[in-house]
C-alpha cells in the first residue's frame, strides 16, 4: 500500500503550477491596467450624458436654471475631484497630478463638455489601453448640446 507521493508525481504538480502561472500572471497585470482605463472612459462619458439628460428635465420640465454639476451628477472615488470654480461646475480624474479626464457644466452656453487624454494616464499599459478604447487615438474633446 502506497502511502505518499513519488518525487515524479510532485515534479509533474509543480511544472504544472509553473505553467499555469505564467500563462495568468501576465493576463492579471494587463487586466487590471484594462479595468482603469475602461473604468475611467466608461464613467466618464456616462457622467457627461447623464448630465445632459438631467440638466434638460431641469431646465424644460422644472424651470430651474441655478443648479450646479455635482447636484446633477455625483461622481465618487480614488482620483474623482470637484471644481465649482470652473463654469457651473467640473468633475475631473487625477492620476498622479496629472488630468486625464474631465467633464464640465456650462449652463449659460447649454452645453455638458467632456475630454479624456490617454497620454495623462501615469504607466505606458493603461495608457495603450485607453486609446484602444478610443479608437487609437490619444485623446477626445466632445461637447454635448442641451
Amino acid at each position: 500500500m502506497k502511502r505518499a507521493f513519488t518525487l515524479i508525481e510532485l515534479i509533474f504538480v509543480i511544472v504544472i503550477i509553473g505553467l499555469l502561472a505564467a500563462v495568468a500572471v501576465p493576463k492579471f497585470l494587463n487586466l487590471k491596467q484594462h479595468a482603469e482605463a475602461n473604468s475611467i472612459v466608461k464613467t466618464t462619458v456616462d457622467a457627461a450624458q447623464e448630465a445632459v439628460e438631467t440638466a434638460i428635465n431641469y431646465r424644460d420640465l422644472e424651470n430651474n436654471t441655478s443648479f450646479k454639476l455635482n447636484d446633477i451628477v455625483n461622481l465618487k472615488g480614488k482620483g474623482w475631484n470637484y471644481d465649482s470654480s470652473t463654469y457651473d461646475g467640473k468633475y475631473y480624474y487625477d492620476d498622479n497630478g496629472s488630468t486625464v479626464s474631465s467633464v464640465l457644466l456650462d449652463l449659460n452656453n447649454s452645453r455638458v463638455e467632456y475630454s479624456i487624454d490617454c497620454t495623462k494616464f501615469s504607466d505606458s499599459k493603461t495608457q495603450d489601453k485607453c486609446k484602444a478604447l478610443l479608437g487609437n487615438q490619444d485623446s477626445v474633446d466632445v461637447n454635448l448640446s442641451f
